[in-house]
């Protein structure tokens, strides 16, 4: 799995872990919308465009804001 703290072999990343759980879910309940929307979201975080939060139990996406991708370059 990929994600954020792959660096660590001990260290399972539970953004990527909730996303691909939540992903499962509405695919046994058919909701292909949201399945893709999630999908969306866990690919753009695993590639370090975004960050997710959790509200509730459900994704919230923090996107990165220009100034914050021209410093980490």
């Amino acid at each position: 799995m990929k994600g954020k703290y792959t660096e660590y072999d001990n260290v399972a990343d539970f953004t990527s872990y909730k996303l691909t759980k939540l992903i499962h879910e509405m695919q046994k309940m058919q909701r292909l919308d949201i399945v893709k929307v999630l999908q969306d979201a866990l690919l753009a975080y695993e590639d370090g465009e975004l960050d997710v939060s959790f509200v509730d139990g459900w994704p919230h996406v923090l996107y990165h804001s220009e100034e914050e991708n021209d410093m980490s370059d």
